[in-house]
């Protein structure tokens, strides 16, 4: 669900001189007891993760320690680097003395996805509540072949935390227990209630409707906005949908905005009977709500024109304006602002953000022609962020690469375009359909991104050769094949990584690891961070937003070396005076992007750091585009997610400042980050 945040160069200047003189409870690694951890070989774990490959050597003496912390960090490192061959070691650790210990080989188990554990996950589903609520989400990554574990597990008597972490492994078990399930929609915790909701509307189950809508006047906003989510058509079909709308119905008058939200967006799936709801509720006193009805009101058909216009004037924000934009496109209504030829339209303001929604909102348009006469005048704009979202609407997709072959020979002039994105794009919407014969126009590109100060045009065409080379391997000439084997591994770890699933890079896995800091580094951060954080003086950062100050802990213990860039960047200043650019309301607000539109960041990359930190409301995360993409962009969740735990680094955690944090809208200004 996350957006890829890809890089940009914007602000390396500004981060190298910091990086050069910058010397919740349960699941968390336990704090040093006794002696203090050897700071070198807790800072050869970082090292070799930070090179993604296994040291069985390191891992091996780090297990072997007599201080937990260190014994937690090796087993967690196992699973950071994929090191599939130590699962064994893992398993044995799941008996540790330390619960700290045995949680981490379990989490680390949960990475690997190894069903070989299964058995051994589940007897550790009797262990400490701390390491079994663990085991229980590990159970849920590996899904089927843990699902007749976790069934078993939910009808046996369990304390709290464990039932809730055995009811969200559920929610990946396909189709969904909902027999096993439907005992605790009634328990008293709501805690548990919440997550027997979720369990069942992760993947919308007709069987659980009518379980779930008496819920709906639930103590718990929680509670309430998840049943809202299990109503939705795709899960009461037509046969459930009197059940279902009445429900919604309510909901969507809840005193709750989060529960509005939902609400709304589950009565869009039921299409014009939703009209009314969603056309009042352009005028909810919450911006987020107001928001999300203009982004549903796409959904529904049938909208007159002059309720488009009255949309239009319900609210004057700008994210609220370019949501009923591609909503009304959708409807192949084109609003004033999209008219290209109306030199009072969106397409001729200074703002390149006005100019690039007109583009996105083309993408959504029902038919080709309509698409073209408003996106592609974008291609041709002197803004590089306008061009790549007329390059995104033009973009082929697997279903129209042979019905319309020209917006495939379009691409060819976005891999010419003097910005690195841009070009990224074009190469990636060609990837489906590569070639032998197409691939020296592709190839270029390699030679041009040499001198990019971001890698996604040179992740980019090797994902293209390694999709040209499984298509149509027997069309390459010889020459082009030798060449591309003699290609030297790349020094960027991220770059290796898009080419070693091809066999012509092969080489690739028997040379030397990717360049990482001096061994020196990994003990400075390990002595100014992570030690400080064990003894329970972590760093804190507050936020300065348009609506407020919203304070961050920062959990230096679980992400030493995310933390470490959070803060770099914000002493270089990379978070002054930029825009929260993505706000899904009910699910994240997003910032860390001075480019702002989503593909901004520094011009590196850091690795994920991935931990059992829980993505309850207030979590802060690092956004992705892909394993070990993070840079600066952030994101702090507004309501829990548990489909990101375990896949994106959890690094803080806000401790004051919800009001502000909930009022924040796309487009609202970060005044600056600075450490408290």
């Amino acid at each position: 669900m996350m957006r890829p945040a890809r890089r940009s160069g914007a602000l390396v200047a500004l981060v190298a001189a910091a990086l050069a003189c910058a010397v919740h409870g349960a699941g968390a690694p336990a704090p040093a007891r006794g002696a203090a951890i050897d700071v070198a070989a807790y800072a050869r774990l970082l090292q070799m993760e930070d090179a993604r490959r296994l040291d069985t050597a390191v891992v091996r003496a780090a297990l072997g320690s007599g201080h937990p912390v260190e014994r937690a960090h090796a087993a967690l490192a196992v699973g950071r680097v994929h090191g599939t061959a130590m699962a064994p070691l893992l398993r044995a650790r799941l008996a540790d003395p330390d619960t700290a210990v045995a949680a981490s080989a379990a989490f680390a188990l949960g990475l690997l996805r190894d069903s070989a554990s299964v058995p051994a996950l589940e007897r550790a589903l009797g262990a400490a509540p701390g390491v079994a609520a663990v085991a229980a989400w590990s159970l849920g990554e590996i899904g089927g072949p843990a699902a007749v574990a976790i069934r078993r597990a939910l009808g046996a008597a369990r304390p709290a935390p464990v039932a809730r972490a055995l009811l969200l492994a559920a929610a990946k078990v396909h189709p969904a227990p909902v027999d096993d399930v439907r005992p605790y929609l009634h328990r008293t915790d709501a805690d548990l209630r919440w997550a027997a909701v979720y369990a069942v509307s992760r993947t919308p189950v007709a069987a659980a409707v009518r379980d779930v809508a008496p819920l709906a006047g639930d103590a718990s906003a929680l509670v309430r906005a998840q049943v809202a989510r299990a109503m939705s058509h795709r899960a009461a079909g037509d046969s459930l949908a009197e059940i279902a709308r009445p429900v919604l119905q309510s909901l969507a008058r809840d005193t709750s905005a989060h529960v509005r939200i939902e609400a709304l967006r589950a009565a869009a799936t039921y299409g014009d009977s939703s009209r009314a709801l969603l056309l009042a509720a352009l005028h909810d006193a919450d911006g987020n709500v107001r928001l999300t009805a203009a982004q549903s009101l796409g959904a529904v058909p049938d909208v007159p024109r002059p309720a488009w216009t009255s949309a239009w004037r319900a609210d004057t924000g700008f994210a609220f304006r370019a949501a009923v934009l591609a909503s009304a496109m959708k409807h192949d209504v084109v609003l004033p602002a999209a008219e290209s030829d109306n030199p009072d339209s969106w397409s001729h303001v200074g703002d390149w953000r006005y100019r690039a929604a007109v583009a996105n909102a083309g993408a959504d348009a029902p038919s080709i022609e309509r698409m073209r006469q408003v996106s592609l005048l974008a291609t041709r704009d002197p803004d590089p962020r306008v061009r790549e979202a007329g390059f995104a609407a033009l973009a082929p997709h697997a279903d129209t690469a042979e019905q319309h072959p020209w917006r495939r020979q379009y691409m060819y002039f976005g891999l010419t375009d003097r910005d690195p994105d841009v070009r990224a794009l074009a190469i990636e919407s060609l990837v489906g359909h590569a070639s032998a014969a197409e691939l020296p126009r592709v190839w270029a590109g390699w030679s041009r991104a040499q001198a990019d100060t971001v890698d996604d045009a040179r992740v980019a065409v090797l994902h293209y050769v390694a999709s040209a080379w499984k298509r149509d391997s027997a069309a390459f000439p010889d020459s082009l094949t030798a060449m591309l084997r003699a290609l030297p591994a790349p020094a960027n770890p991220l770059v290796r990584a898009a080419g070693l699933g091809c066999p012509l890079f092969a080489a690739w896995r028997d040379a030397p690891p990717a360049t990482v800091h001096p061994l020196a580094w990994y003990e400075a951060r390990v002595r100014d961070l992570v030690v400080p954080a064990l003894r329970g003086a972590r760093p804190h950062a507050v936020l300065a937003t348009a609506r407020g100050s919203i304070d961050i802990e920062l959990y230096a213990e679980d992400a030493p070396l995310t933390v470490f860039n959070f803060l770099s960047l914000a002493r270089a200043g990379a978070y002054d005076h930029i825009a929260f650019h993505r706000v899904v309301p009910d699910f994240v607000v997003q910032d860390g992007d001075a480019r702002g539109d989503g593909n901004g960041g520094p011009s590196y990359t850091i690795r994920d750091e991935l931990n059992r930190r829980l993505y309850d409301r207030g979590a802060v995360g690092m956004a992705l585009g892909g394993p070990d993409t993070g840079g600066s962009q952030y994101f702090i969740t507004l309501s829990p997610q548990p489909h990101l735990d375990g896949g994106y680094t959890v690094f803080g955690h806000v401790t004051s400042g919800y009001d502000a944090l909930d009022a924040i809208v796309q487009g609202d200004s970060l005044f600056t980050v600075r450490e408290k």
